[in-house]
């Protein structure tokens, strides 16, 4: 970043950037991925398991239960239908006993292919299951019903012998034996069915039961892994917020240092050991006049500290400016001081050389220096205003002084003698015209403290400009005639103005208290005042010994006397007349030529303040 001049900031620190987040702690957000993912497919993985099962007992089980309940009714119908052709020899017995028969076989088929698909659904838990086997599994439920279908075709050859050759008593005997035994293979049948339906439900429970576990299990550990997720990234987002409350320190302090450096009025140098410059700040290269790039690794010395405020060449070895810097040394200029600008003069400036580490080496010094001609110029300034102000005392004390006296000689000699009537006014006369005398100089101290806090008041009104200088010029014809001074008004048509009539009269009466006291006798002082476009112009002018140029420009301030001392004035006047006119929004400026005279002039607006200031 640069300007113009070529100025760069001193500071160069660079933003930090956030680091990536470390593999610490990620093993945690791993974890609650891989426990989402089974608490996703734990419950389908036993969902599936369950309605395996369910299938089976819905499919299977259930089926397979009505079929052998059917079956013994079966068998209880068949052996009904025996005993009625026993009974009655009614052949329509037998068909109905045949028609019994094929439904039979037709539940014992199926039957049987249910029993497969139970044999294959407990052998195939068994394998992948540690519990304990049924209690039937002596033989297969295939096995039962091929058994039951074995012992039930013996009984139905049996009972076919009897519709042919008839009942006989051991007949009737081995029929109910044959009955009885199939209906307890059937029951048999019907309990290892159920058993294997009951071991299925409580497959179904169990497999449950495992899920919720495991699922609980899952959501406890997502739960700790969350949190140990979330602890890593509040640590993480406490670290970022660190990391960038630092960077924005950093750069927050880069700027400061920066616009300190472009808002102060000092110039800052940087140099290296070698004493060559390194860096130089905008108001440096202005109190300079070098651009950065212009002065940039040239010598400091040779540049701007060659020689001294008289011109004399100052050595480089005898520098101890580079010496200090050189060693690490702070260092503060004297009064004396001077730098060098670029355009070959001196201006006085007071200096500090501070060392400039890094860490704990020794880099370099930075130069810090202010032009001291303007302090200087308000300091001899100040000074003379305290000689005006001593003197101003002085004179103040003497004029107060002179009517006080004579006032108090009066009174005494009023008091003490005993005087006629005459000699009694021509006292009291000279008492008057004392206290007048110090009244006015009392008045005088109060208007300039007044112009000087902003609180003189005018009062405008119209009023004819040249009646206003005739009755203030009436007022020193007495003191003009003493000295032969030539006091006239230059005469002209009515010049009418808004002004207040006391403050004007008052301000044209201290010109021309200034102006006869500094004309010589038989010299002339002439008022006059003219229109000057929208403004007016009151003048006084006189042949006196004029005001030196190096005057003009603070006659008008306070305590002022135009560079005499023995003149016997405050030099309130010219101050009071400055702040008539600034008050009326108009100027007061003088034109003197040495030897010749001087013409005082306010310059007033024709339509004036329109309302009190």
């Amino acid at each position: 970043m640069t300007d113009k001049t070529g100025w760069q900031p001193f500071s160069r620190i660079e933003p930090q950037v956030p680091r990536p987040p470390s593999a610490r702690g990620l093993w945690a957000l791993g974890f609650v991925a891989l426990a989402l993912i089974a608490l996703i497919a734990v419950p389908s993985y036993f969902g599936q398991r369950v309605a395996a099962v369910q299938g089976m007992i819905i499919n299977v089980g259930e089926p397979a239960t009505r079929l052998s309940a059917k079956l013994g009714l079966l068998k209880a119908r068949q052996m009904a239908r025996v005993e009625g052709f026993l009974l009655s020899r009614d052949g329509s017995f037998r068909e109905y006993y045949g028609a019994a028969i094929v439904e039979e076989d037709a539940v014992l088929d199926s039957l049987a292919a249910f029993a497969r698909e139970l044999d294959q659904d407990v052998l195939g838990e068994l394998q992948s299951d540690s519990s304990p086997a049924p209690t039937y599994l002596g033989t297969t439920v295939f096995e039962r019903v091929a058994a039951l279908r074995s012992e039930s075709f013996d009984w139905r050859f049996n009972n076919i012998q009897l519709f042919e050759q008839g009942p006989t008593e051991d007949a009737r005997a081995e029929l109910r034996q044959g009955y009885e035994d199939l209906q307890r293979a059937t029951r048999d049948l019907d309990l290892i069915i159920a058993e294997q339906v009951s071991a299925s439900r409580s497959r179904v429970v169990t497999e449950q039961r495992l899920q919720a576990r495991i699922m609980l299990v899952l959501a406890l550990v997502a739960l700790l892994a969350t949190l140990i997720v979330g602890r890593v990234a509040y640590r993480y987002r406490a670290l970022t917020v660190e990391r960038e409350t630092r960077r924005r320190v950093a750069v927050q302090q880069r700027r400061e240092v920066d616009a300190l450096l472009e808002a102060t009025d000092d110039g800052v140098l940087g140099m290296d050991l070698d004493g060559r410059c390194v860096s130089l700040n905008r108001a440096g290269a202005r109190l300079l006049g070098y651009t950065v790039s212009e002065i940039r690794g040239r010598d400091v010395h040779a540049t701007i500290l060659h020689s001294d405020r008289e011109g004399r060449a100052e050595d480089r070895s005898s520098s101890s400016l580079l010496s200090a810097a050189a060693e690490g040394k702070a260092l503060e200029s004297g009064d004396e001081a001077v730098l060098w600008h670029r355009r070959g003069f001196p201006f006085p400036a007071r200096w500090s050389l501070l060392p400039m580490i890094d860490g704990a080496d020794l880099i370099g010094a930075v130069l810090t220096f202010t032009d001291m001609t303007e302090t200087f110029e308000r300091e001899a300034e100040l000074r003379r205003a305290v000689r005006q102000r001593e003197d101003v005392v002085s004179i103040v004390s003497h004029d107060l002084q002179n009517p006080l006296s004579v006032t108090i000689a009066a009174a005494e000699i009023l008091l003490d003698l005993s005087l006629n009537e005459e000699e009694r006014r021509r006292q009291a006369e000279m008492i008057h015209r004392s206290g007048k005398r110090m009244q006015s100089l009392i008045g005088d101290l109060l208007d300039a403290s007044r112009i000087e806090a902003g609180i003189f008041v005018v009062r405008p009104s119209k009023e004819d400009l040249m009646m206003l200088l005739d009755e203030a010029v009436s007022m020193f014809e007495m003191r003009a005639s003493s000295r032969s001074i030539n006091l006239s008004v230059e005469k002209s048509g009515p010049v009418v103005a808004r002004v207040d009539r006391d403050r004007i009269i008052q301000a044209v009466s201290n010109l021309l208290d200034n102006a006869i006291r500094v004309t010589p006798e038989g010299g002339s002082v002439t008022a006059s005042s003219t229109y000057d476009g929208s403004s007016v112009r009151v003048s006084v002018t006189d042949n006196g010994p004029g005001v030196a140029p190096d005057v003009g420009g603070r006659i008008f301030d306070r305590f002022s006397q135009g560079g005499k001392r023995d003149g016997g004035s405050a030099g309130l006047g010219l101050a009071i007349v400055k702040g008539v006119a600034s008050a009326h929004g108009g100027t007061a400026e003088v034109d003197s030529t040495l030897g010749k005279g001087s013409t005082f002039t306010m310059t007033l607006p024709v339509d004036g303040p329109v309302t009190e200031r």
